[in-house]
């Protein structure tokens, strides 16, 4: 099977002069994801932390264009891992969190276990420039996640 362009996995690590428990704090609270990433600008769900299999909602811009991802929670564990599945793109989104003499190394990874669903391929074909565009873009935006959340965590 080949993977095309739009369907890639990538992931992107940062080391964080900060220890674990700090670097958790801050990517796990929600209220603060849609600070460190450029397209999403808000969440919609519960209150508290995360929970497995809990449901939310993203809300993404990009230019004039909004688009809501439902989302649900696969692992929860604390200070060491937090992905979910954004059903709406059929990415699984993973943070991962290691111990490096003193520092942390904070990991985020995207994988398209089963490719894009037909609805995200025709709305990023119509909206976002193709699906494999706004791949590339979303591999920059780990980028600027990863470096927002190290300044955070290390101020």
């Amino acid at each position: 099977m080949t993977t095309s362009a739009a369907s890639r996995d990538f992931s992107e690590e940062i080391r964080i002069d900060a220890d674990r428990d700090r670097v958790w704090a801050v990517l796990s609270d929600p209220a603060t994801m849609p600070e460190a990433s450029p397209e999403l600008f808000a969440v919609t769900r519960r209150h508290g932390p995360f929970k497995v299999g809990e449901r939310f909602v993203g809300w993404n811009r990009r230019g004039a264009v909004v688009w809501p991802t439902v989302n649900r929670v696969l692992s929860v564990d604390p200070g060491r891992e937090l992905s979910w599945l954004t059903k709406t793109s059929g990415a699984v989104w993973t943070y991962t969190l290691t111990e490096d003499d003193g520092a942390t190394i904070l990991r985020e990874t995207r994988q398209m276990p089963s490719g894009a669903p037909r609805f995200a391929t025709m709305f990023g074909d119509a909206l976002l420039g193709g699906m494999a565009n706004h791949a590339d873009e979303l591999e920059t935006h780990v980028s600027a996640t990863l470096a927002w959340i190290k300044a955070r965590t290390e101020s």
